[in-house]
């Protein structure tokens, strides 16, 4: 069964850009990749909220980027290593860093607490496929509003498309060798593009003739601005801290001249502001 993807296509088509935002709306006592983040993020006018999907040591899912254990939870152990007994006893730091009564949410919990309207990018997830993908499907009531997405891997592509839930989906592109090997998988329910230009200042991925046919079909085509660290290039140079401190035009106005028809942010309330103005 392949998921309609008209949820998705109203939106492209309504604005002159989708904001996604990164692991929901954070700050002060409001925890990344908790329901809360994405009540906030909806609050500041998100289009699309990204979260990501951990699987403990007794295989139960989780809301949760793992690598994230020390600076959340002040716990060195990754979550694969720990059961659900150990990640419900353990209470999430806010961004003073200060522990408060707030865990990490299963994905049941996130899923009866998450507007059943919001279109969620379902992140870091592909490692575990062979069950998520059927455990994601009892949750029927928002098959058109999960969106999965994965590196373009060969084993991640066929669990995907062999699935008989066809979910919406798109790859994230490093290389454009990857769009040859989206081709080998004829029933993906594809949607989009996240592109990854890693040199700054170059658009090598999204100027080529290789994206036009994607650009035809009016699928969306991601740009991630987040500023992870000093060194990672997402989208050649242009990112949140550049519109932020310069101006939107020297970031978010660039990447949109590209052809780029949706952003992910962790600022979206400000890139809302700058949509309002186009």
């Amino acid at each position: 069964m392949k998921i309609n993807n008209r949820q998705l296509e109203q939106k492209l088509r309504e604005k002159d850009f989708l904001i996604l935002v990164h692991r929901g709306s954070h700050g002060g006592n409001i925890i990344e990749n908790t329901s809360d983040a994405v009540k906030v993020a909806l609050l500041q006018h998100a289009d699309m909220v990204e979260i990501d999907v951990s699987k403990s040591a007794d295989d139960n899912f989780y809301i949760f980027h793992d690598g994230g254990e020390k600076r959340l939870l002040h716990e060195l152990r990754n979550i694969k290593n720990l059961t659900s007994q150990e990640i419900k006893s353990k209470l999430l730091h806010n961004s003073l860093d200060e522990p408060i009564e707030k865990r990490i949410e299963s994905f049941d919990y996130f899923y009866t607490h998450v507007n059943h309207n919001t279109l969620i990018n379902i992140d870091r997830s592909w490692e575990y496929w062979e069950t998520f993908l059927p455990f994601l499907d009892k949750y029927s009531e928002m098959h058109e509003y999960f969106i999965l997405k994965s590196p373009p891997k060969r084993k991640y592509l066929r669990q995907l498309n062999d699935h008989r839930i066809k979910y919406l989906y798109f790859p994230i592109i490093t290389d454009l060798e990857q769009l040859e090997i989206l081709k080998e998988f004829p029933d993906l329910n594809l949607v989009g593009l996240e592109i990854i230009e890693s040199l700054e200042g170059k658009f090598k991925l999204i100027n080529s003739p290789k994206i036009d046919s994607y650009r035809r079909e009016e699928l969306m085509l991601l740009s991630n601005s987040i500023k992870l660290n000093d060194e990672t290039v997402l989208f050649s140079g242009l990112d949140d801290n550049l519109a932020l401190l310069e101006g939107p035009k020297s970031s978010w106005n660039s990447i949109l001249k590209t052809g780029i028809n949706a952003i992910q942010t962790d600022w979206p309330d400000i890139l809302y502001q700058y949509r309002q103005t186009l």
